[in-house]
């Protein structure tokens, strides 16, 4: 809960807003609330399915042990979750074969929220940190790419080709999360609906970097960046970041969050404007997943998705 309260003030001093303290708590749980869902689009895009049972959402991927994809999160609108409705949801992905869990954005809910996974047996499984760009009316100030760097959006087969080359090439370095999976197959037509940016950052002509973007409303998420490793340098990245940044905002985005899951990431993104938000919390059972489950956890640890 701190964080959003960190978020609150630093949202009234960085840009100037004439707000109560309670106002900017409230601000910052409006922007996390997008974050959450904007996840839960973005998952239920990449083909999980939605159950309700009670308070609490689950969702369950058919072919996919992904965790990102298999979960229990708090139903929209709800402010108290009974401890019965999670235990129901949990026992739904038990039954289908998953390994029980609940994410949701910290900060959202009570803490007795925590308290009640916590007594039905679960314990935190990863935090990711929240990275939140929030975008007002007026000119963007961010740095300009060096005369011998370009940036390409992905608009056809041909820049689609470039960008797998990237991102599955051994000599560039991945960086991305769980909390939202990287679909490979449907770049093309997820960039004509509207729910997906694809960058690529070329020095001297020759790509060394890719970003991708997923779009829900008029929120963005930087869910992954790749860099070459032989030239990857703090400026580089910082350049990919910054245009990544850009391209969501000219697609019509005002708020921009990534995950700052290292001192680097979060350095770079609080170079460029974000501001710490909080965190999306995982939880899972202790003992209850079976031997079978884990392994295929295990196997599938890395958040991608063939389509």
């Amino acid at each position: 809960m701190w964080q959003s309260v960190e978020f609150a003030r630093l949202a009234i001093s960085k840009m100037g807003l004439a707000m109560s303290s309670d106002e900017a708590v409230k601000e910052a749980r409006t922007m996390m609330r997008r974050v959450q869902e904007h996840l839960r689009s973005a998952h239920l895009s990449l083909g999980a399915r939605l159950e309700t049972i009670g308070h609490v959402d689950v969702l369950h991927h058919e072919s996919s042990t992904l965790p990102g994809l298999n979960y229990v999160m708090p139903r929209r609108g709800t402010a108290w979750i009974p401890g019965k409705h999670i235990e129901d949801g949990l026992a739904r992905l038990r039954d289908q074969g998953r390994t029980p869990r609940v994410l949701f954005a910290d900060g959202l809910y009570l803490p007795e929220f925590v308290r009640t996974l916590r007594d039905i047996g679960l314990h935190i499984e990863q935090e990711t940190p929240i990275m939140l760009f929030r975008h007002e009316r007026g000119p963007l100030k961010l740095p300009n790419l060096t005369p011998e760097v370009s940036v390409a959006m992905v608009r056809d087969h041909h820049a689609t080709g470039i960008w797998w080359y990237v991102w599955r090439n051994a000599y560039y370095d991945v960086i991305t999360t769980g909390i939202e999976p990287i679909s490979l197959g449907q770049e093309m037509r997820d960039f004509s609906l509207g729910s997906q940016l694809n960058l690529i950052l070329y020095r001297y002509g020759f790509p060394v970097g890719v970003a991708r973007l997923t779009l829900h409303e008029q929120s963005a998420h930087l869910v992954s960046l790749a860099i070459m490793q032989e030239v990857r340098t703090s400026e580089l990245l910082r350049m990919l970041h910054s245009a990544a940044l850009r391209a969501a905002i000219d697609a019509g985005c005002d708020m921009v969050f990534a995950a700052g899951e290292t001192d680097e990431t979060r350095q770079f993104c609080r170079e460029l404007g974000f501001m710490d938000a909080g965190s999306v919390a995982c939880y899972v059972e202790n003992e209850v997943a079976t031997a079978v489950n884990r392994e295929q956890d295990n196997v599938l640890a890395h958040p991608v998705l063939i389509l």
